[in-house]
């Protein structure tokens, strides 16, 4: 079948990306970006939620790092649009609601202010006879500034705003005294953006970007090159921009809902050293010495994300009693078997294990992440499964750490007290599961697990469980739209045109949390719903058709007379598609890719299963 223009510029584009992919240097990301720019991109269809829209503010030339952030964007499979402000306009930019940055309507904002620009030019020279009441001043009139253009930007975008900390300088006017008598230059530095963490720590539309953090690990030496500084106002050096660019990913991808939430984990010379089969018990490495405490602290490392929400799983060609019994018994084992979600421990094609565990866990491959120290089953992978990604785990186990610590593929703009302990709830799926297996229908099923369902309207606690939901549910999502915590709150907070849902739901085996959301909004007689979502894991419970219930008879007290429900087709939530027929609405139309069902409240009602206890706010 021959390739549409489409796909064969998709193809072209691929093959200029693998060259950045091999050698990530910035010759190689500004090869890559003249070339697709020079390509007519305009035959491209652009798949819906996959284009971006960043605009870059600075005190500095910032253009090329206007290149690795375009080519680290296609990189992550985004369409990106990257709008440049001009050298130090920013202000200017932010307080003139007619600018071309409003007129651009950004998805995300990034503010690169260099501190220099900021300070007087007699500020370091005369740094060491400022009093520490000065310095203080100095740094709140600099915080003062800054908040003011944060306050009116974030007031006039829904976009999210991630504002550039400041790079400590790596010398001191007052030289070995710096953190002697009084505030330093690397203790102002280190106030300032302290000051910032503190000032948005609970704001969800603006981020505090660690610069400072990031050009220390790279070597402050190396950040800055003197001859293109001096030349071209070019902060950055050519070695430092990518590793900036990729640190902006970790935002840009959760902001576009590209994280993943599965790690997926090989047992033999992964989570402990040597051949089970061949070692044994006794002979392989965990714990001891220098090579053991190396798998013990991948280990921990692995549990801290576990503990943040990151489900584990488990790949391995092993015998399954062997494992078990590491798993279980050995005394240097950090992870138990509570904390893998599911485990395929066998000797079939680790390819169709992965598929297994994507359906077991009812998650998409392109959540997935696959670690194993075997090239060969890497490739494997890669080929068969291009959705999955694939760790290019280091041959010393000394560097697995390092190695998984450089992914930025699980970030998330939001962390409910849900998602920290996701862990857990799929643990207890898998005893639902073992029950299931043991009962001869599925209702008997869905009456023994005694389920209650609390229906709530949004607050502030749940919101930020709701935005997760929101942003990270693709399956069992009628309109899979997007929007930030910010959007949300504000949402929430017009009662007189919106109402809000959540559904938590419990059973014998514990704790689901908050799995459900529905955005409605409110039209006199006829109400919309415009969101509509179901966690995967409680998919088949009846849970949805619960909400809904509740959803109609809120319409029906509130005087509506139709309730309206929209489906958008995706590539993922094609199980919804009958989701409102099997509720007996009506098609009524589609218009731009909304599908509209139609059902009349006041033939027609619904009711949740006898087998659900409901609790309502």
């Amino acid at each position: 079948m021959q390739k549409s223009t489409g796909e064969e510029l998709e193809a072209v584009v691929e093959g200029i990306l693998q060259e950045v992919r091999r050698e990530p240097t910035y010759l190689n990301y500004w090869n890559a970006y003249k070339k697709i720019r020079s390509l007519k991109m305009d035959a491209l269809r652009i798949p819906r939620g996959r284009d971006v829209r960043i605009a870059l503010l600075s005190s500095f030339t910032i253009e090329p790092l206007a290149v690795c952030l375009d080519v680290e964007c296609r990189l992550a499979g985004l369409y990106p649009e990257i709008y440049i402000s001009p050298i130090n306009q920013y202000p200017q930019e932010i307080l003139n609601r007619g600018s071309r940055l409003y007129a651009f309507d950004p998805d995300m904002v990034i503010l690169a202010v260099h501190a220099e620009s900021l300070l007087e030019d007699d500020f370091l020279p005369s740094f060491p006879k400022k009093s520490d009441e000065e310095k203080k001043q100095r740094q709140a009139e600099l915080i003062e500034h800054l908040e003011s253009l944060i306050s009116r930007l974030s007031s006039q975008t829904k976009a999210i705003v991630l504002v550039n900390n400041f790079i400590a300088p790596r010398f001191s006017p007052l030289g070995i005294l710096d953190g002697k008598d009084g505030i330093g230059l690397k203790e102002f530095f280190e106030g300032l953006n302290l000051k910032l963490v503190n000032f948005y720590r609970s704001n969800r539309q603006v981020y505090i970007f660690d610069l400072d953090g990031l050009a220390a690990k790279h070597g402050k030496d190396r950040c800055v090159d003197p001859e293109i500084y001096y030349r071209g106002a070019i902060i950055l050096s050519q070695s430092f921009l990518p590793h900036v660019a990729k640190g902006y990913m970790g935002y840009v991808k959760a902001l576009k809902n590209l994280t993943r939430k599965c790690i997926v984990l090989d047992l033999d010379n992964v989570l402990w050293g040597g051949i089970l089969g061949e070692d044994g018990f006794d002979g392989i490495k965990l714990g001891g010495d220098a090579l053991g405490m190396a798998y013990v602290d991948f280990q921990k490392v692995l549990l801290s994300y576990y503990n943040r929400g990151i489900i584990l799983a488990i790949n391995s060609k092993n015998n399954i009693e062997d494992a078990l019994k590491v798993i279980k018994e050995h005394p240097n084992m950090i992870l138990r078997e509570k904390h893998f979600a599911a485990m395929r421990i066998n000797w079939r094609d680790k390819v169709e294990n992965m598929i297994d565990l994507a359906r077991e866990l009812n998650i998409g491959l392109d959540s997935m992440v696959f670690i194993d120290d075997s090239p060969q089953e890497r490739e494997r992978m890669r080929q068969a499964l291009p959705q999955v990604l694939v760790l290019d785990l280091p041959k010393s186990p000394f560097r697995y750490i390092e190695a998984l610590e450089g992914l930025n593929d699980f970030e998330t703009l939001t962390l409910s007290e849900e998602d920290k302990l996701r862990g857990e709830v799929y643990y207890a799926e898998k005893k639902r599961k073992d029950l299931m297996k043991s009962m001869s229908s599925l209702e008997d099923f869905l009456r023994s697990l005694e389920m209650v369902a609390e229906i709530k309207y949004a607050d502030s606690f749940s919101i930020p469980r709701i935005t997760s939901l929101i942003n990270r549910t693709n399956q069992f999502n009628l309109t899979t739209r997007r929007r930030t915590q910010t959007e949300v709150e504000k949402i929430s907070s017009e009662k007189e045109r919106y109402q809000v849902y959540t559904v938590r739901v419990m059973d014998k085996f514990g704790d689901e949390g908050i799995v459900g959301v529905a955005i409605v909004e409110k039209e006199g007689h006829r109400w919309v719903i415009d969101s509509f979502l179901i966690s995967c894991r409680v998919i088949g419970r009846k849970i949805e058709t619960t909400l809904l219930a509740k959803i109609v008879e809120d319409a029906k007290r509130s005087g509506a007379s139709i309730l309206i429900g929209e489906y958008i087709p995706s590539k993922k939530n094609q199980v919804a598609k009958t989701f409102y027929s099997d509720h007996g609405f009506k098609h009524e139309g589609e218009e731009e890719g909304v599908v509209r069902w139609r059902l009349n409240l006041e033939e027609a009602t619904i009711h949740a299963p006898d087998w659900v206890k409901v609790i309502y706010d």
